[in-house]
């Protein structure tokens, strides 16, 4: 492997971390600080697919049932997740956000607007497009890698 690529990437990954810490040392007290990191995940899972099994959730974290409901469990005590019965099979739990959790991206949604007028607005679109481009092209890469079974 080039030495080269091995500091780029080094590098790269140490600017992403320090301008995330620089935001969340900004904007970070805006948004619950008492989400764990997989409590996040669940929110960001929900949020993306809106209603979901326990399983369904699971499945998509690559970790137990019984993991996952216990997420829930703290997050429904918190109001940010909202259990309901299947109506098509009542033995099921259909896991949605709760008004918390509505509040939750709410907030995080007006801090990215802020961070891309603020920032993002300073760079040229080609160059925001190429980013997004190269991460998504780097995202594809890695989902296929995990999907691959272990040696």
């Amino acid at each position: 492997m080039k030495k080269e690529l091995i500091q780029t990437v080094k590098e790269l990954n140490r600017t992403i971390y320090e301008i995330n810490l620089v935001l969340m040392q900004r904007y970070g007290s805006q948004i619950d600080s008492e989400i764990t990191s997989k409590q996040a995940v669940v929110l960001e899972i929900l949020y993306k697919h809106e209603r979901l099994t326990v399983s369904e959730i699971a499945d998509l974290m690559k970790v137990s049932s019984s993991a996952v409901s216990q997420i829930i469990s703290k997050l429904d005590k918190k109001n940010y997740v909202r259990r309901e019965i299947n109506p098509n099979n009542r033995r099921e739990i259909i896991v949605v956000l709760g008004d918390e959790g509505v509040k939750y991206f709410e907030v995080r949604d007006r801090i990215d607007q802020t961070i891309i007028e603020k920032y993002y607005a300073h760079l040229d679109f080609e160059e925001v497009e190429n980013v997004k481009n190269t991460f998504l092209k780097l995202k594809v890469i890695v989902e296929k890698d995990m999907n691959q079974p272990e040696n």
